[in-house]
């Protein structure tokens, strides 16, 4: 069994939200490579069992549950259901992207305003309110919990429209909005729950190299090139930084970081 002893996670338990994704699936990996037992919540129990057997080559396995994020009224009652059965998580790790079927089109030029409601109540309103209800029960019992949520760079600085030059693409008036919001969740929890021994961060990716966000459609070359011309590393984010990042946050050789925005994105946004 490969394993990931750096950091370790030994007799961890560790909940991932939106563990099915591109992100999703590498922290999964490397969670479960550092020694922690994971629960993936998530919404397609197929691409579960496709993930279960490129695990079980490596001697390693975790469970699913289903979990729909865009439904957060219910996500208290739900979320309760899945501690009873299991128990309450000693690691919270949210890297969803809900997002309505008219997400594409969020563009300035051609968002409405349902678009734009709808996508922050989905994607913000559940990143910040599940986990809320995680470190609430965390404090309830106890634990020295870690949470970790899944940024943007975006969070902290503008879109460079030059990046679209000559692609099919455009900017999103919305997700700079939405993790900004998350950022600042991050702080402001970080701040609040500190007392009783919960840490509160997030990741912030740069462009992640492979498909788009829902899409079987690779990144278009042309982006590709102006978004590695300007990142000093000169290449895209794989998921493995990504999930590598989150390990470390994790773990207790972090155990003095809370409400950090950790840049995992090659030093774009230096520059």
């Amino acid at each position: 069994m490969a394993e990931n002893k750096l950091f370790s996670l030994d007799s961890k338990f560790s909940i991932v939200l939106g563990g099915l994704g591109l992100i999703g699936k590498a922290v999964v990996k490397e969670l479960l490579r550092a020694g922690s037992e994971v629960l993936i919540l998530d919404l397609d129990k197929k691409v579960f069992d496709k993930l279960s057997l490129e695990l079980e080559k490596e001697g390693l396995k975790c469970k699913f549950e289903y979990f729909d994020v865009a439904i957060l009224e219910k996500s208290e009652i739900l979320l309760d259901k899945i501690i009873s059965k299991y128990k309450v998580p000693d690691v919270f790790i949210n890297t969803s992207y809900p997002r309505t079927e008219d997400w594409f089109n969020s563009s300035f030029s051609e968002i409405t305003l349902n678009t734009f409601i709808e996508n922050l109540n989905m994607h913000l309103g559940s990143y910040v309110w599940t986990a809320k209800l995680f470190a609430d029960r965390m404090v309830r019992a106890e634990i020295k919990g870690c949470i970790v949520l899944t940024s943007s760079i975006y969070g902290e600085r503008a879109q460079d429209m030059s990046l679209y030059e000559g692609t099919n693409l455009k900017e999103n008036m919305t997700y700079p909005v939405i993790k900004a919001g998350i950022n600042n969740f991050v702080r402001q929890s970080a701040g609040y729950y500190g007392k009783y021994n919960v840490r509160v961060n997030a990741v912030s990716p740069g462009g992640l190299e492979g498909p788009i966000a829902g899409s079987t459609e690779e990144q278009d070359e042309t982006f590709k090139i102006n978004y590695i011309n300007k990142t000093p590393l000169k290449r895209m984010t794989e998921p493995l930084d990504v999930a590598n990042a989150v390990v470390f946050l994790c773990s207790d050789n972090s155990s003095y970081i809370t409400g950090h925005i950790l840049n995992v994105d090659g030093g774009i946004s230096l520059v």
